[in-house]
């Protein structure tokens, strides 16, 4: 945990993780404790429950004329009245009976969905402390994360900050996280309300070759296919806001609004770095289901505005930025017997405007990405899949930085790419394999493959990825935007899963190809990388779990013809948190992530422009010979829910870098570059905020 928990809090906007408690139990299959089992009142769903790793299940507010539900996939689904679990409290699971069934099973499943590295549930991203409520801060409290800045843009084994991918129902997302804003003076957070994902994917080393643009690994959320009347109105140090949903036949429709000021909180922890933050935040979903398709409507708007001080230049100039950011994306599915046909339109807007000292830049682009894919089984044991896709983008940019920039003011990209993938499957053993060939404007072909080989039971999963694959920057500044990158990786990953532990361990070595920057390595570079990486949850006692995970990155840049070691080589990544969940009466966690400091290369003169009166640093030729100290932060979290005869409320405090770390963030200069300032991540810091559920 970081301080990434000001903005995260936020997206806590539709489920508390613990409610005082009526039934409980249980959960057994095959003779031992069953983790991961969906538990839920019937006809009610919005009041559920995974079973943890013993097996042990919690569930509240239930009346003894509920019934309760038991959901696994592959095992038959159980529902009992609560009059009878309170009778008898082990419920025992056991093994679809037909083989029908079981192909019904497999059938509802995304063609790419045993593949990946990792999965998180909704419930899961909002009761994970490491998380705080966001689905890519999620994302950050895994292993495979190689993040090390506090900000939730994924990064994903050694990947370069910004190829990691995106995806909301396979549909790429240009603008994946807010609040990434200057000095590391706030935390940034996904831009998808996490009230509307169902779930996650994390695709580490093998993103699927149906996602367009994907070669440094990629993340993809899933939009909600059922939910619940409700109501939930959140209150915090930082902001508001309020969320509803209503239900219809076979259809419902989910919308929220947001509204976060960092006034109270700055004032509150004594902090001086920002003078103000302010962000408005809006979305609504619409989903449908007919008797043989599907579709969905998800849009959303953010309008960030912040305004930072700058101390080191002798006017004292401020940094403004104001940024918004639309997204719309239509899904619309048609299945018939074993046939599935897909389509996927977007259409998203981002207008940027910058005042810094004596510089203004504004910059406006539009991206629309289209596509349509056509999946079949063939028998119980192939299933094909083969679709085309395409983005096209253009982009505005005005600037009095200097005259390059007149080079990139205008500039547009298009490509189109077909795809075909098969998928086997024998017993415990599968495999994937997936090519495709992108056309781009400008641009010479590229043929991209991979190859997934998986096998898995119960207890054991072995994953073996290959690829080769190429994509195109559509994100970073004008300068950069729609340089190719070219990334080889192979990775071979083991998973446990017994009982009360549960472990992981991959080991991987990859090359990212093309990749362009400004400063230091003006221009393009190599980037090699080799990593390992561990985790491990265990369960102590029935409310006291531990997770931990550890990595060792060694990432080097080949760039004319000398090699430079990578500012993100660590020996060691330690993520751990212990957690006392007891619902009867609070919920505990503490965090601590430790990391050696990550490298830099320092300026060692500067040359003055007459014409723009600025002056143009010069970079030490020994890239990343200089290192911030040491990473260390503790965070705590603690949570209690009360009810109340209009519903219910959860309160929570958090505290961010518990002993007042210095953990260093960046390093900047005065305007000649003669005198150096390092930045460090927030310190000591208080949130306070809570939820209320309406009935």
């Amino acid at each position: 945990m970081s301080c990434r928990a000001i903005l995260t809090m936020l997206f806590i906007i539709v489920h508390g993780h613990a409610f005082s408690l009526d039934v409980h139990g249980t959960i057994m299959a095959n003779d031992e404790p069953l983790p991961g089992v969906l538990v839920y009142v019937a006809n009610h769903n919005d009041n559920f429950y995974v079973s943890d790793s013993l097996g042990c299940f919690y569930i509240s507010d239930v009346q003894e004329s509920d019934s309760i539900v038991f959901s696994f996939i592959g095992l038959r689904e159980q529902r009992i009245s609560v009059y009878e679990l309170l009778q008898n409290n082990k419920v025992v699971m056991t093994e679809e009976s037909t083989h029908l069934n079981e192909v019904l099973v497999f059938r509802s499943k995304e063609f790419s969905s045993d593949f990946p590295m990792k999965s998180y549930s909704q419930l899961e991203i909002y009761s994970s402390p490491s998380s705080q409520a966001d689905p890519l801060n999620a994302v950050l409290s895994s292993a495979a994360s190689t993040n090390t800045n506090e900000s939730a843009k994924p990064s994903l084994r050694g990947s370069s900050m910004g190829y990691t991918m995106v995806y909301i129902n396979e549909v790429p997302v240009f603008y994946p996280t807010k609040g990434n804003l200057v000095n590391n003076s706030i935390a940034s957070t996904s831009s998808m309300n996490t009230s509307f994902v169902s779930s996650e994917s994390i695709y580490a080393s093998n993103s699927p070759i149906e996602f367009e643009n994907s070669a440094s690994g990629s993340v993809d959320m899933r939009l909600n296919t059922e939910i619940s009347d409700k109501r939930t109105l959140f209150l915090s140090t930082v902001g508001s806001s309020f969320s509803i949903t209503k239900n219809f036949n076979n259809s419902f429709i989910e919308s929220y609004l947001s509204y976060t000021d960092l006034y109270p909180f700055l004032k509150m922890n004594n902090l001086d770095n920002i003078n103000h933050y302010r962000s408005c935040d809006a979305g609504v979903h619409i989903y449908k289901r007919l008797k043989n398709s599907k579709y969905s409507l998800y849009s959303s708007y953010i309008c960030e505005d912040g305004n930072y001080p700058m101390p080191y230049y002798d006017n004292n100039a401020n940094y403004l930025n104001k940024t918004t950011y639309l997204n719309s994306i239509v899904n619309y599915e048609y299945y018939h017997e074993g046939v599935k046909l897909k389509a996927d339109l977007s259409y998203s807007h981002l207008k940027s405007d910058i005042n810094y000292n004596n510089v203004m830049m504004n910059e406006h682009c539009n991206y629309l990405y289209g596509a349509v894919s056509y999946s079949q089984f063939m028998n119980d044991h192939i299933q094909y899949l083969l679709g085309i896709n395409s983005i096209f983008s253009n982009y505005n940019a005005n600037s009095d930085y200097y005259n390059n920039w007149s080079d990139a003011t205008n500039g547009a990209m298009g490509q189109i790419t077909p795809y075909f993938s098969i998928k086997l499957i024998s017993g415990d053993y599968s495999a994937l394999l997936g090519a495709k060939y992108c056309f781009a404007k400008e641009s010479k072909p590229s043929l991209n493959a991979n190859l997934s080989l998986k096998y898995a039971n119960t207890i054991h999963k072995v994953l073996i990825t290959a690829a080769s694959l190429h994509m195109y920057n559509y994100y970073e500044s004008a300068l950069l935007r729609y340089s190719k990158m070219s990334c080889r990786q192979v990775c071979f990953e083991y998973d446990y899963n017994k009982s009360w532990l549960r472990g992981h361990f991959a080991v991987y070595l990859k090359d990212e190809k093309g990749i362009n920057r400004m400063a230091p390595m003006i221009g393009e570079y190599k980037k090699n990388i080799f990593g390992i990486e561990a985790s491990f949850d265990v369960q102590l006692l029935k409310n006291l779990s531990w997770t931990i995970s550890n990595y060792y990155l060694d990432t080097r840049y080949s760039f004319l013809e000398s090699t430079y070691r990578g500012e993100d080589k660590v020996n060691y990544f330690i993520k751990s948190t212990l957690s006392y969940e007891n619902p009867k009466t609070l919920n505990v966690a503490l965090s601590v992530w430790d990391r050696p400091g990550t490298y830099y290369t320092p300026v060692e003169d500067a040359i003055y422009n007459s014409e723009y009166d600025y002056y143009i640093p010069v970079y030490s030729q020994h890239i990343n010979s200089s290192q911030f100290n040491r990473y260390f932060n503790v965070c705590v979290n603690v949570s209690k829910t009360v009810g109340f005869s209009f519903g219910k409320a959860m309160f929570f405090l958090g505290i961010t870098n518990l002993f007042n770390s210095d953990n260093n963030s960046a390093i900047y200069y005065n305007e000649d570059y003669s005198k150096s300032y390092i930045m460090n991540y927030m310190g000591r810091s208080l949130f306070l905020g809570f939820i209320i559920h309406f009935k």
